[in-house]
């Protein structure tokens, strides 16, 4: 068998519920949605993403109003220690695209008028490669994710599946060209040797669109395990430092790295979605002098809240 990829915006709209289940054969170039997207082409851009896989495996699934329930939590207390013309400083680390940092930050602000948000994550831009009728879509560390020649579009990172054999032997080609380019992460050096070098955001839309409005929004590259030196007053780590993806030697570092964050009597915001139905399991916990106290559990709360309630973090 073989699967055409959708390698244009008008063929991928048209697709309709079908492109939902398309995964890695959308070519990501389509998340380019320009400045003034239409409320389709905002849909399709959150398609796209929920489905695409980055080279470490991780998937950037998120989806609107995913945290109303932390978010309704995370004000209640914010409204208690904070006066709302202070300028509270928050982070909201590891968010995907972004959509749900936009959705806290516009109650943030209604409240909070004066409140600083930063948004981070790990990804924020994808570099499109392109010569002739042929485009790689690489990771900024040089990694390639995807390669696209219409009718294809099929992944580099991780294998095709056997159900596709000729999609499997076009990956595998496209695999060798790319190591052959010696191009690392050199994008000069490509324009050099006559590709075409762009730059594709993996931001929200809607959170770009807030951030060029409101210069107190902004989304930047950060590491969820940076230590900030006490800058932020509230910091939201939501499906990252969870058992799945790390050891408990590596949690106990975030958890760290978010004490040495936050100034004292910040609050942590803490926790994971569960896949089969949704339901967040959070912690609300807040920085004292050398720990953390628990302000609230929602669900079943954090998986190492108990660590991180029994441990010394000064």
């Amino acid at each position: 068998m073989v699967s055409f990829g959708f390698c244009t915006h008008e063929r991928y709209l048209r697709a309709g519920e079908r492109r939902r289940l398309s995964g890695a054969h959308v070519a990501y170039s389509l998340l380019d949605v320009g400045d003034n997207p239409s409320e389709e082409q905002i849909r399709a851009f959150e398609d796209i993403s929920f489905t695409m896989r980055t080279s470490k495996g991780t998937y950037r699934t998120t989806f609107r109003e995913r945290f109303q329930d932390v978010d309704a939590a995370a004000m209640k207390w914010m409204e208690q220690f904070y006066a709302t013309d202070s300028e509270v400083e928050i982070q909201d680390r590891a968010v995907s695209h972004g959509l749900t940092s936009w959705e806290w930050a516009d109650r943030v602000f209604q409240r909070f008028p004066r409140a600083k948000f930063e948004a981070s994550d790990l990804l924020v831009e994808l570099i499109e490669l392109s010569r002739g009728a042929e485009t790689y879509i690489v990771e900024p560390d040089g990694w390639p994710l995807q390669y696209v020649r219409p009718p294809f579009a099929v992944p580099l990172a991780h294998p095709e599946s056997w159900r596709y054999p000729v999609n499997r032997l076009v990956a595998a080609w496209a695999r060798t060209r790319f190591a052959k380019l010696d191009l690392g992460k050199n994008w000069e050096t490509a324009q050099e040797r006559g590709w075409r070098v762009r730059r594709i955001s993996c931001v929200h839309p809607l959170a770009r669109e807030l951030g060029r409005r409101n210069a107190s929004f902004q989304f930047r590259l950060r590491d969820a395990f940076d230590q900030t030196g006490g800058a932020c007053d509230v910091l939201r780590t939501m499906n990252i430092f969870n058992r799945s993806y790390f050891l408990p030697k590596d949690l106990a570092r975030g958890a760290s790295a978010v004490f040495h964050s936050l100034r004292p009597g910040g609050i942590w915001i803490v926790g994971r979605t569960w896949e089969n139905n949704f339901s967040n399991h959070a912690s609300l916990l807040r920085r004292s002098e050398r720990g953390w106290e628990l302000l609230e559990r929602i669900g079943a709360g954090w998986e190492m809240e108990g660590a991180a309630l029994g441990g010394v973090w000064a």
